[in-house]
């Protein structure tokens, strides 16, 4: 089952000026889907939403739940967005706006792929960003068939340890799908990841067809075909839905405290209980019981790594 479109010329007359509740589905510059349950329909903010904002890439995101109106031409004009439950932000580095990548989210799914070994670093930026907004995440591990054996166990070990979900797959044959798919059923996913690491050929594997049916409301309209669709949500057969977004190849932190990223890494939690001061970041202080660890190899290398780089960004410096 897929997020259907909208007959809109039979519904002009009758949905026009209805005021109705819907969830955003699609966000494409300042063009959006909106799913009221029943159908799919192409929505523009209104009001002091469709005004910009300085500190703010955008105020409507995939998953918001908004009150929108009917519009004669078919179209609705999004009012209000209701209160979120959590939302998965990023900075943009060279505005520092917040742009929200979605809103009300279940579960992440992070995805990696070779390039040519599996690259954490992102990985733990995502990780860290999900926990500060409280959303559960999974990792995916995907082109399997491209590592040496054992290359993803290795890898992905620390994670493990610290009790993330691992699926590996091959996503463009399909092994390891599956058990993946079970994970989604009655959830909103995020997919994250970086680009080329095949997360819209997973997204056509478990939705087909989706985004041609959601493309084609636009299509009747004339409504946002030149604009680059930033995310865009997925309805699966087990009451899923998977929000597929756009290759991001930086994810810079937004509002996260250093506590934040700490509790990110629990590995690091435990070893600073030996640590001399309360409040240490363990970069320079003297008499650090987690950068002894690291240097015993009970901390994992990489991990330690983005944690410094991570604690630095937060701090501001």
């Amino acid at each position: 089952m897929i997020f259907q479109g909208v007959a809109l010329p039979a519904l002009r007359e009758q949905l026009a000026q209805e005021t109705f509740e819907a969830r955003v589905v699609q966000t494409l510059g300042k063009w959006h889907a909106v799913w009221d349950g029943k159908h799919v329909r192409p929505a523009f903010p209104g009001g002091r939403l469709a005004l910009g904002a300085r500190h703010l890439k955008n105020r409507v995101a995939v998953g918001d739940y908004v009150t929108a109106r009917s519009q004669p031409g078919g179209e609705a004009l999004i009012e209000k967005i209701l209160p979120r439950r959590n939302k998965l932000s990023r900075k943009i580095t060279f505005s520092g706006q917040e742009h929200v990548v979605a809103a009300n989210i279940d579960l992440l799914a992070v995805m990696l792929a070779p390039n040519p070994g599996l690259n954490t670093s992102l990985l733990d930026r995502f990780l860290t960003a999900a926990l500060a907004a409280g959303i559960e995440s999974v990792i995916i591990a995907n082109k399997v068939d491209l590592l040496a054996p054992g290359e993803v166990s290795q890898a992905m070990a620390p994670y493990e340890r610290l009790g993330y979900q691992l699926f590996p797959m091959s996503a463009k044959n399909g092994k390891g799908i599956e058990e993946f798919r079970e994970r989604l059923a009655g959830r909103w996913t995020l997919l994250l990841g970086h680009t080329g690491v095949g997360k819209t050929t997973l997204t056509n594997f478990l939705a087909p067809g989706a985004r041609r049916a959601v493309g084609e409301v636009f299509e009747k309209t004339g409504k946002g075909k030149h604009t680059t669709t930033s995310a865009l949500a997925h309805m699966l057969e087990n009451g899923g839905v998977i929000v597929d977004t756009a290759g991001i190849r930086e994810f810079a932190l937004w509002e996260v405290t250093w506590r934040d990223v700490e509790a990110a890494f629990p590995e690091i939690v435990s070893a600073a209980r030996g640590c001399r001061f309360p409040d240490c970041r363990h970069s320079r202080e003297p008499d650090c019981a987690v950068r002894d660890a690291a240097a015993r190899g009970m901390i994992s290398e990489s991990r330690f790594e983005s944690y410094l780089t991570l604690i630095q960004e937060a701090e501001g410096s």
